[in-house]
């Protein structure tokens, strides 16, 4: 995959010609261009975690299918529903410049991410048709999309306010995931794993991609 770096974003364009599918990840706190003592990060940041912006510099399969497209907030904090027009038009020039069918792309991210995929999905201009939330940090309670939305959580052992996962899924209707959940809309997957090996291990499940492209 070639990388281009733009501001405050990371672009990942495959190899091949034609459309590709979109697939656009927000990043968690500790990835924003500056830290919680205001110290300036790197776009590299976005990179940790074995997070897509990893598997798309790595050349990983996963992602090769892909235009990964992975903005950078300026600095700590959540993502808000205020930041939809920001990353609209940063999915909007990548696709312009590199190509991309925005009928099949994903919204997803990690931690602040993973809750800010819901934020920037209920006002964005963009459809969205598929919402891929890792461990959502759930101290608040996200704006839940329209039922025609796909979406897949994965939650870990660690999971920033767990104790409103069981609302939040209830209020998602999500189903745990099963032999069959290749046919299930809206899927919850737990895992064994801490915060940052929750994205790890999220971000390295096959059948997931396929799931995606369904």
């Amino acid at each position: 995959m070639k990388k281009v770096e733009g501001d405050r974003c990371l672009v990942f364009v495959p190899e091949g010609s034609g459309s590709h599918p979109v697939l656009c990840f927000l990043h968690g706190a500790g990835e924003a261009g500056a830290d919680r003592n205001g110290k300036p990060q790197s776009l590299a940041t976005v990179l940790k975690n074995g997070s897509p912006a990893w598997h798309a510099e790595k050349g990983s399969a996963f992602m090769s299918r892909f235009l990964v497209i992975c903005p950078q907030l300026e600095r700590r904090r959540r993502w808000e529903s205020s930041d939809a027009p920001w990353v609209d038009s940063i999915v909007q020039a990548a696709v312009r410049e590199h190509g991309g069918d925005l009928s099949r792309s994903v919204l997803t991210g990690f931690s602040y991410g993973g809750e800010g995929a819901f934020q920037i999905a209920s006002v964005s201009k963009l459809a969205w048709p598929t919402i891929w939330a890792v461990d959502p940090a759930l101290q608040r309670m996200p704006p839940i999309p329209a039922a025609n939305v796909r979406i897949w959580v994965h939650h870990g052992s660690a999971q920033p306010g767990a104790e409103n996962m069981k609302k939040f899924a209830e209020q998602l209707a999500l189903e745990p995931r099963s032999d069959s959940a290749q046919g299930t809309r809206r899927v919850r997957t737990a895992l064994g794993t801490d915060h940052p090996g929750t994205c790890t291990a999220a971000y390295a499940e096959v059948h997931v991609y396929d799931w995606l492209l369904r």
